[in-house]
């Protein structure tokens, strides 16, 4: 037990050494894009001092987009309350909120997992996910839209971290038998309704997973349990097709290019494979490796029965592959950047997962014949060594470390910090019809405004309508 406390804590300094500059470049972080359109009624109801309407503005703006644009009711609450508009702008806490609300999410399902379902202590959760926390901030696809960009990462990673949330909180109100109230399911219930009205990637995973816990309980008779899981899952079921009823989405839609639902799916599972292989590296590999004896010492001991890997495993991947259907189905492609990421953490969940049930049913089938010490110390050892590996054959310059350390150290972030000021001064100083130059400074981790010649585009129109200009018109790069 000491050396797990030892290992949790070595892995907690790196995790927190490793995320510390991509939380210190939040310094640098500013609104973006649909950012502006979002928080327009709210920006304009506190120019005006109307302090009462810019409280409830969050709700009238998500009835508005409910009516003209889509349906996702409770994320377009959350847009609305993008903190560049508050009346002390601090846009950098959108970094801290994500990666606060990933890092909370996971270590509460890993210990949720480990000390429900296999009885074992929470130490063995924590050190879990720990591995999967350090790697994945390190090669999240696009920095910029997973830690930087207020509309987009809140719209699908911190939706995901709810969802994570959502499962653990299952785990330990529902499925134990001294918390098993009603009025904890209650709240489980507001938070599946509220999960459902975010993106439409994780309410579909969400009613699926809800779906598949209900009908394990039913077939294993626990049928206090299946009520409330009936309970949720309903709510959670009416909250998506009260998203996807909404006026608006047939708007978007008419502007999209759609595929048929067979096809999504197939598309779906075609893309979810690539994404398994091209994700999969040596330092991916090498965390496999490492977490083989922190899986064995949750399960050896536990009475959970791995009869099926290749059906688990199965169904593990078309949830992980079920995210992009919606997107498929809808607009006939994956997803934007900010989702792919989302699609990146849910990976690290995938392997995992997979790697823990057939562990599993490796034990069984080895009854019980244990590892030796020494063997877990050997392949804890060699994993950690295969991750050094595969950090280094990939490039260290890859590393989200090293590239947001380059731009703060190198002074790009804060020369972009600069220009960025400029261009809103700018427009701010300007008449109604606005002649402004996009941002110079080139950065890994931040991104421009990308403002057209043409006064029509939308982020020329969103960005007029939140500073009240008639238009703004990009004018060349000097």
């Amino acid at each position: 037990m000491k050396q797990v406390k030892i290992a949790k804590h070595i892995m907690i300094v790196i995790l927190i050494l490793s995320v510390a500059p991509l939380i210190v470049m939040g310094i640098y972080a500013r609104p973006l894009w649909d950012d502006f359109s979002s928080t327009a009624l709210l920006h304009q109801y506190l120019s005006e001092g109307r302090y009462i309407s810019a409280i409830f503005s969050p709700i009238e703006y998500a009835i508005h987009m409910y009516r003209t644009w889509q349906g996702t009711y409770t994320a377009e609450i959350i847009f609305a309350l993008q903190p560049g508009a508050w009346p002390i702008p601090v846009y950098g806490l959108t970094t801290i909120i994500l990666i606060g609300s990933i890092c909370m999410s996971y270590l509460y399902l890993g210990q949720s997992i480990v000390t429900v379902i296999f009885h074992s202590k929470k130490e063995y959760g924590i050190l879990l996910v720990l591995p999967l926390l350090i790697l994945q901030f390190q090669y999240v696809p696009f920095l910029h839209q997973a830690f930087y960009w207020f509309n987009g990462a809140m719209y699908y990673s911190f939706f995901m971290a709810l969802l994570l949330f959502e499962i653990g909180l299952i785990l330990n109100k529902i499925y134990q038998k001294e918390k098993n109230t009603w009025k904890s399911t209650v709240g489980i219930v507001v938070l599946a309704t509220f999960i459902s009205g975010g993106n439409y990637s994780t309410a579909l995973i969400n009613c699926m997973i809800l779906v598949m816990l209900s009908c394990h309980s039913l077939y294993t008779k626990k049928l206090s349990r299946v009520k409330k899981l009936v309970t949720v899952t309903a709510f959670a079921i009416l909250g998506l097709i009260l998203s996807g009823a909404a006026p608006g989405n047939s708007v978007r839609a008419s502007i999209s290019v759609s595929m048929s639902p067979l096809k999504a799916i197939i598309r779906s599972i075609l893309y979810a494979g690539h994404a398994f292989v091209s994700w999969t590296g040596i330092a991916q590999i090498g965390m496999l490796f490492l977490l083989i004896p922190i899986i064995y010492v949750i399960v050896k001991d536990s009475h959970v029965q791995f009869k099926y890997p290749v059906i688990a495993c199965v169904i593990m991947f078309g949830i992980f592959a079920a995210q992009a259907t919606p997107t498929y189905y809808a607009m006939s492609y994956a997803g934007a950047f900010r989702q792919v990421n989302m699609y990146y953490y849910t990976y690290y969940l995938l392997i995992t997962a997979c790697l823990i049930y057939v562990e599993g049913f490796a034990i069984s089938k080895l009854k019980n014949k244990a590892f030796s010490k020494i063997a877990e110390k050997r392949i804890f050892g060699a994993g950690v060594l295969t991750i050094v590996i595969g950090v280094f054959i990939g490039g260290v310059h890859n590393l989200n470390f090293l590239k947001v350390s380059t731009d703060i150290l190198s002074g790009d972030a804060r020369q972009y910090a600069i220009e960025y000021a400029n261009v809103i001064n700018e427009i701010q100083s300007q008449d109604a019809i606005c002649y402004i130059e996009d941002i110079h400074q080139e950065t890994n981790s931040l991104a421009h405004f990308d403002i057209q010649t043409g006064p029509d585009f939308w982020i020329n129109k969103s960005l007029a309508n939140y500073f009240g200009k008639e238009k703004i018109i990009l004018i060349e790069n000097k």
